[in-house]
């Protein structure tokens, strides 16, 4: 019997000391907890409902669900959100609890390098997030990956945590503003997924990367791209302007990639590999040469091959011709892969005077090509202003330049046109050429900014006169505005969108009643030349 009871006793014993053995490591046997968010504004009032331009702070912190308590010894965690309805503007930091934002994240970081661990009262602060709701929308915020350790690192059990959804304005997201919304995302996202640097001799793997001045260009359009999509009260034409020239340089920053030599590998058994192909380059119409030892290459199948030129003083690289097929001019070109014989022609071309546009600007080479057809003149000397709008004389003496400037007698057709301003035969001209007609009670408005339709009617007018042909390859628009296309415009417009002289944005709009800028126009008018 005593030795039945001694038996019990240790059992017993047992019981007591095995769960402090077994949870000594984590100090508590049940440990569990639920993650709270408070919403609130700036008054600290509990809020879900926020209007356009108000602040949002996001609070947390962890409460107990179980009967332990124990230090804490980390946490992580995710807070996510619609960054398009609201913008982060700052943290407030609690606890030595780091957060840290990154593209639509608020992340929670404290890690403990003491291994003695933390008051778990941490716990009822772990910071609050800020922001400001910028657009209407509706969303959740969430948590992700939010966990809490023990001292050996194994994570304490965290109950699932309901999103807690958030509407600014009307909860109904602008279609526009959502898409630009859309784009300037992607752009950031290929951007930093890319190798950006200026000395490829370092570079191996990728294979190709980009110049830090063309990513700074697409920087730069990305930032005009987010005041428009900040700027509250922002038009519609605004936006659909922000989205073309965000789309015109993420395309224009594609196009900038370069392409590092191809390594030839040892072809085994692969006859094919041993075959070899020739480069031939040569220039067209001067003004520049193919440097020594590069007019003439042999090169293994399927490897690259690199050109160099040498612009004359003054002049630099227009247009490189692989095999008939057309790309913007470097004074060094690789052909990625080499597959057939192939014949390379470059153009030269003499350089702009003006300082504020750069080589890897979408519209260089069309403010290059019309200021060297004598089409477009500076603003100064030495300054093109290329974001500066077009008004509709300055697009009638353009015309006017394109006709070798004929003479013309000057008639009072107009009232706001006088026969001292510098446009005055140019509109006499035009009008008289059946281009413009006025708007209406005798006036033309010369000083007006023109619209993207008002230059397709300029345009198609001036391509009638010629005798071009204005057959439409398509008789119908699929744009999601073609419906403010003003009624004297749509024949136009129609004629200009088929033969690729004006191009729709990305979030499939045409902007008929947005105001052209200067470089714009340039890029138009070499599209139309190029008709010919």
């Amino acid at each position: 019997m005593i030795k039945y009871l001694k038996s019990i006793l240790c059992i017993m014993l047992l019981a007591t000391v095995l769960p402090s053995y077994a949870f000594s490591a984590n100090d508590a046997a049940d440990l569990a907890y639920r993650v709270d968010i408070k919403v609130t504004d700036s008054s600290g009032s509990p809020k879900t409902s926020f209007e356009v331009g108000e602040e949002v702070f996001v609070q947390l912190s962890l409460s107990y669900t179980g009967a332990g308590r124990a230090p804490v010894y980390g946490i992580q965690g995710k807070l996510q959100f619609d960054s398009y309805v609201l913008k982060h503007t700052s943290v407030r930091m609690q606890n030595d609890i780091l957060m840290n934002y990154s593209d639509g994240v608020i992340n929670y970081i404290y890690l403990d390098m003491t291994a003695g661990g933390k008051a778990d009262s941490m716990l009822q602060h772990l910071g609050t997030a800020v922001f400001q709701a910028r657009n209407s929308g509706t969303f959740s915020f969430s948590l992700s990956n939010f966990i809490l350790t023990n001292r050996d690192a194994t994570p304490r059990y965290i109950e699932p945590v309901e999103d807690v959804q958030v509407i600014v304005g009307s909860g109904i997201k602008e279609a526009s503003k959502s898409s630009l919304y859309e784009d300037i995302a992607a752009a950031k996202a290929y951007l930093a997924s890319v190798t950006i640097a200026d000395n490829p001799k370092t570079i191996y793997s990728p294979d190709f990367w980009f110049s830090t001045k063309s990513a700074q260009n697409l920087r730069h359009s990305i930032a005009e791209a987010e005041a428009v999509l900040d700027k509250e009260n922002a038009l519609d034409s605004e936006i659909s302007a922000a989205i073309e020239k965000l789309g015109i340089a993420f395309s224009n920053f594609e196009g900038s990639k370069i392409i590092g030599p191809k390594r030839w590998a040892a072809p085994g058994n692969n006859i094919a590999a041993e075959l070899k192909y020739s480069v031939k380059a040569s220039v067209e119409g001067g003004n520049g040469r193919i440097a020594d030892g590069f007019e003439v290459q042999t090169v293994r199948a399927t490897t690259s091959a690199t050109i160099r030129m040498i612009p004359d003083e003054g002049y630099e690289t227009e247009y490189i011709f692989v095999n008939g097929e057309k790309f913007v001019g470097r004074d060094i070109y690789t052909i990625p892969e080499v597959s057939r014989d192939t014949t390379v022609v470059v153009t030269f071309s003499r350089k702009t005077p003006f300082t504020d546009i750069a080589h890897d600007d979408w519209f260089y080479s069309s403010v290059r090509y019309a200021y060297n057809k004598g089409l477009f003149t500076g603003t100064t000397e030495t300054t093109f202003s290329p974001s500066g709008k077009m008004s509709r004389a300055m697009l009638a003496t353009v015309l006017y330049r394109m006709e070798n400037e004929p003479e013309v007698e000057f008639r009072d057709v107009f009232s706001d046109v006088q026969s001292d301003r510098w446009y005055s035969e140019p509109v006499i001209w035009a009008n008289q050429s059946k281009i413009v007609n006025g708007k209406g009670k005798g006036i033309f408005a010369p000083n007006d900014s023109i619209t993207r339709e008002q230059i397709a009617v300029m345009l198609y007018r001036y391509a009638k006169g010629k005798g071009f042909n204005l057959d439409a390859e398509s008789s119908s628009l699929i744009f999601k505005d073609a419906d403010k296309i003003s009624d004297f415009a749509k024949e136009s417009i129609t004629w200009a969108v088929a033969k690729g002289i004006m191009k729709g944005n990305s979030d499939l709009t045409l902007n008929p009643s947005g105001l052209a800028t200067r470089a714009e126009v340039a890029t138009m008018l070499q599209r139309f030349e190029e008709l010919e």
